[in-house]
């Protein structure tokens, strides 16, 4: 059976959508903080969730543009989408050095 947003962010609540109110959350406009989320916090079906229900084109664009991921994540998702790590933006020596 084929989960919709509301299940997949009821699954993933606790990991991936602490701070949020759940119902809150739009499958639009809220389209890169679910990616990101789930990308970093979530499961094995949350991850080809957001692919079935985003594609690749959206996924690969957070990759490159978040600045919440962790290195990890970032380096993972980087191998996976065979993207430079000087265009992840959570990977420049700006966005990982500690501020003043």
């Amino acid at each position: 059976m084929r989960k919709n947003l509301s299940q997949i962010i009821t699954q993933y609540k606790v990991q991936a959508f602490w701070d949020v109110p759940l119902e809150s959350i739009d499958y639009e406009k809220h389209r890169d903080f679910i990616i990101g989320r789930i990308l970093q916090y979530g499961g094995l079906e949350g991850i080809r969730w957001i692919f079935e229900n985003y594609g690749r084109q959206s996924i690969k664009r957070v990759v490159m543009n978040s600045r919440s991921l962790s290195i990890r994540t970032a380096h993972f998702w980087a191998v996976y989408f065979s993207i430079p790590i000087s265009k992840i933006r959570c990977l420049s020596k700006q966005m990982q050095s500690p501020t003043k």
